[in-house]
């Protein structure tokens, strides 16, 4: 079955509204991180922000029908996760913010892809960067 009639395609209008969206939401939460530190200690930015995520996806979940996992094992996973993905970088983030300007800040968040596909060709021996790695391209 070829995938390339799927992935040639032209961006629907609907397509683009999402994107832009989600860059006005992405970059905008620099901006606003960049105001609050001006007023806000670091970790009440950080914290006001998951909180404010958690709950809208918990209401999410409600309209949704679905509930709440009770494993223990997926809360320590989820836990894990959101130290790693969430808690530690949004402060690092949040914090940095106090020093240099918000668009510098999200600039170099945007280059985080550049350096993971360096660091992966660096640090695995599975994942190297090649000439030829675009093979459908």
């Amino acid at each position: 079955m070829s995938t390339a009639s799927t992935t040639n395609r032209p961006m629907t209008a609907f397509e683009w509204v999402m994107l832009l969206a989600l860059a006005i939401v992405w970059g905008g939460s620099f901006f606003f991180n960049g105001i609050a530190v001006l007023e806000l200690p670091v970790f009440t930015v950080v914290v006001s922000r998951v909180a404010l995520a958690a709950i809208i996806l918990l209401v999410i979940m409600r309209l949704r029908g679905e509930r709440m996992p009770r494993d223990r094992r997926v809360w320590a996973a989820f836990f894990g996760m959101g130290l790693l993905n969430n808690a530690i970088p949004f402060s690092l983030i949040v914090w940095g913010q106090q020093h240099i300007a918000s668009g510098v800040a999200s600039i170099l968040n945007a280059s985080t892809p550049l350096f993971t596909v360096i660091l992966a060709h660096l640090l695995t021996r599975d994942e190297r960067m090649t000439g030829a790695s675009c093979r459908a391209c």
